[in-house]
């Protein structure tokens, strides 16, 4: 037997490596088709083989990998290409075979007429899906807003639903959020994240579990986040759908990397430029990416090999989405790529590095945990399969949302004032990035972490840090820890007066449009200052500047004229000086 066995696998070899090479070929021999195809699509979808990850993750910092399998003698890859990229990979003297686009799919049903999207059967065209998140807005004022973060290359809205049941202030609850189809022909999440939408807003009220994530959580979905690569064969079709924006780049390349540095593949997008402003106004303590050509939940890290330091949590809500699926369909989302060795799921390095991908970018930059579900095989599937993906999926859409609420929680304060304080967070002993930051409005942070005992620290500008031992965290459930932090400025006594004798508070609503009030207090006759500066510290306006007598003020700002973004109000009264943070999204 030991002797038959080296036997069979060398005739494997022979047979599997004679029948691939056959349909691969070298780029000469495939010159005409690869530029009547570039010409066709604007880009390529290919696969080849190589002999070791190393080799992998060299051609990945020019190409877009898709997916690599392990043929135990080789690994077959995936990838798109674009004319420019076609380029260097023509230099390797890979052989290759060019492979049908995923977004070429011929006729598929499309409809702008809201009742019949809402069939899911069906893709919406690009003024259908306008018009349904219009609709969700105007059905339930109370508890959603449409936010559009900005424009693609082409002009196209990127649009979120904002779903909470304080859609129009902030409360202290996490933030969640997810997107879908940031690769454009990766569209079965499209859809799904759509009739998501309308089951938590119908279900508000209706269904215990839906109601007490809306109540708790701040709930933002954005079911397309490449409208261009989406809509590529034009706004009333997904088919032609393709993979990169606009201009030929792969938006989940384009975001600053750990390792590949701020620009992995070239100068950030206007889609890219647009998702990072929106983490840089507000945490997100939980998000998942959505993506098509593989069944497996995708964790951190992407582009490293180190292990995450929560990677046994991770491991922990990976198996919740699983076990949740596979009670629904045993055979669905059980490919078994590496690392940690259980069906459907995957550590990303273990299974292909990706350069610039945006579940690093949040994980590691933005104090946020963020995960890829390669949600079907499948990457433009049949619109009459969308149930079927929506039956396997949908319990686990809701337990995903409820994971936010667990581990450890609690507010930051100002022990003077006992207003919100924004402070970096760090669990002792843990490093790479794993620190979250508390919101600057209400002051509420949430950390959720595997079970243990931990020291937390607790670091903001101007306040001493603080550090708390001896925290217990259990899976899937709460441990609350408010904490207040003493400000630097009390050794002064005069500061001291200062904070007594005067108040700014959080504007009301925030974020807001296009109104919102400033309110704050004076304890003695003093001239008053407040100033608006923009997010680059230019003064926009004033809307104090006298003398004011002791009391209660409140003065409304309209933005009608102003830029969504970010804004600082600063007041200032004798040796009293503040400044707190707004947002204006129009």
């Amino acid at each position: 037997m030991t002797k038959i066995l080296p036997l069979l696998i060398l005739l494997t070899f022979l047979f599997s490596s004679r029948t691939y090479t056959q349909e691969l070929k070298s780029y000469e021999t495939q010159k005409a088709n690869v530029e009547n195809s570039l010409k066709t699509y604007g880009e390529l979808y290919f696969k080849f083989n190589v002999n070791s990850k190393d080799k992998i993750n060299e051609l990945g910092r020019h190409i877009s990998i898709d997916n690599v399998t392990d043929k135990i003698i080789y690994f077959e890859v995936h990838a798109y290409a674009s004319a420019k990229e076609m380029e260097y990979f023509s230099m390797q003297n890979i052989d290759f075979a060019l492979l049908k686009h995923p977004g070429d799919v011929g006729e598929v049903k499309m409809s702008d007429n809201i009742k019949e999207i809402m069939a899911w059967d069906v893709y919406p065209t690009y003024t259908g899906y306008l018009s349904m998140m219009s609709n969700f807005a105007a059905t339930y004022p109370n508890l959603c807003k449409i936010v559009n973060i900005g424009s693609s290359v082409q002009g196209r809205q990127m649009l979120f639903a904002v779903i909470s049941d304080s859609v129009n202030f902030r409360k202290p609850k996490p933030r969640f959020m997810y997107s879908s189809s940031i690769h454009g022909d990766e569209t079965t999440a499209y859809v799904l994240m759509l009739r998501l939408i309308d089951t938590l807003l119908s279900g508000y009220g209706n269904n215990a579990q839906i109601t007490n994530l809306v109540k708790n959580c701040e709930i933002w979905i954005n079911p397309l986040a490449n409208p261009d690569g989406t809509y590529h064969g034009g706004n009333e079709t997904v088919n032609g759908a393709w993979r990169y924006n606009a201009n030929s780049k792969d938006l989940n390349r384009n975001f600053p990397d750990p390792v590949a540095g701020p620009n992995p593949n070239g100068a950030w997008q206007q889609e890219t430029i647009n998702f990072m402003a929106l983490f840089n106004q507000f945490n997100f303590s939980l998000s998942m990416n959505f993506h098509g050509g593989a069944q497996v939940f995708n964790y951190p890290w992407d582009c490293k090999s180190p292990l995450h330091p929560d990677d046994a949590w991770w491991i922990h809500i990976g198996n919740h989405w699983l076990d949740t699926v596979h009670a629904v369909n045993p055979s669905y989302m059980v490919d078994n790529l590496g690392y940690p060795n259980i069906p459907g799921m995957v550590n990303g390095y273990s299974w292909y590095y990706v350069y610039g991908g945006r579940q690093d970018y949040m994980t590691y930059f933005c104090g946020g945990r963020e995960v890829t579900l390669e949600i079907s095989a499948t990457k433009l599937v049949s619109p009459s399969l969308l149930p079927n993906y929506w039956n396997y999926n949908h319990k686990s859409f809701l337990n995903f949302i409820k994971e936010s609420l667990y581990g450890i929680r609690g507010t930051v304060k100002d022990s003077v004032t006992g207003l919100p304080v924004k402070a970096k967070i760090y669990v002792t002993g843990q490093n790479d990035s794993t620190w979250i930051y508390s919101d600057s409005i209400c002051g509420d942070y949430h950390r959720m972490i595997n079970s243990g005992t931990y020291s937390l620290t607790f670091k903001a500008p101007n306040y001493y840090t603080k550090t708390v031992t001896n925290v217990s965290a259990a899976n899937d459930a709460v441990t609350y820890l408010n904490v207040i932090l003493r400000p630097i400025a009390t050794n002064s006594g005069n500061e001291i007066q200062a904070v007594r004798n005067f108040s700014l508070r959080q504007n009301y609503p925030n974020p807001f449009n296009p109104e919102t009030n400033i309110s704050f207090s004076v304890k003695e006759k003093s001239e008053v200052t407040i100033v608006i500066y923009d997010i680059n510290g230019k003064e926009v306006t004033k809307l104090a500047n006298g003398v004011y007598q002791p009391g209660n003020y409140s003065i409304k700002w309209n933005a009608s004229d102003f830029t969504s973004g970010v804004y600082f109000y600063k007041m200032t009264a004798g040796n009293f000086t503040e400044v707190r943070k707004m947002v204006f999204l129009k």
